[in-house]
């Protein structure tokens, strides 16, 4: 199976979608700054004491925001399949169940240390950015699980704030502000660099794989850590 194939499939078509989902929003965004039709302020200046078209602009910029979460989301599903079936062609399927016992707190950090535990592929050797593509996937569980019920945002929680507290995704008109959380967004340039981050890692990947199956594979039979009281035996 073309594991990359697919991989670069499903990337073009996130990029495909937040292009074209976002353009119209952007241009909203635009005429409202620039103050085109139908977003002409026709008031006395001395009169106006907030921008008249200020629902508009942020219900627009919430929209790109909203959109850029969807993307991670894609993209998340997207490298968590490649690596399930990554697992599946060098015949360790039957230890994905038992992932978590690697006890690195994250889907994402249990699969880097299996691989580097146990098929001596180490994540950092592909130069990707595994830290900006853990932020995402911070990112997209923060859109997914503390999401701002009076507004349209989501927060990034104490466990993302305290790992990355200059987040990539973190809004930096909330940065300094004094609030109990600081607010994500999903920059078009960042979602881009995010993507590329991806395919850089699942490239590499894909290698290792082909050089794994070339020496005869790895097959493991999982043999899960011994606790404590046994280990004192």
């Amino acid at each position: 199976m073309d594991l990359l194939h697919f991989l670069n499939q499903r990337l073009k078509f996130v990029e495909y979608f937040h292009a074209s989902t976002t353009a119209s929003f952007e241009e909203v965004r635009r005429k409202i700054e620039a103050g085109e039709p139908p977003y002409v302020d026709t008031r006395n200046p001395e009169y106006a004491d907030e921008p008249l078209f200020l629902e508009e602009w942020e219900r627009a910029d919430a929209a790109m925001t909203i959109t850029g979460a969807a993307c991670l989301d894609l993209l998340q599903s997207t490298f968590h399949e490649f690596l399930d079936n990554y697992m599946d062609l060098i015949g360790n399927k039957e230890i994905i169940p038992h992932l978590s016992e690697m006890g690195k707190k994250s889907w994402f950090g249990n699969y880097r240390a299996f691989f580097q535990e146990h098929l001596q592929i180490d994540w950092a050797a592909s130069g990707a950015d595994l830290d900006l593509l853990e932020q995402a996937i911070l990112t997209r569980n923060d859109f997914t699980h503390n999401i701002d019920l009076f507004s349209l945002a989501a927060l990034q929680t104490p466990f993302h704030s305290t790992k990355y507290p200059d987040s990539a995704f973190a809004d930096p008109r909330w940065k300094n502000l004094f609030t109990q959380g600081t607010r994500l967004t999903v920059p078009g340039e960042t979602l881009q660099r995010t993507i590329e981050t991806l395919r850089t890692l699942c490239q590499y990947l894909d290698h290792e794989r082909h050089e794994l199956m070339r020496r005869g594979g790895r097959r493991l039979v999982w043999q899960p850590e011994p606790k404590a009281e046994e280990a004192q035996k």
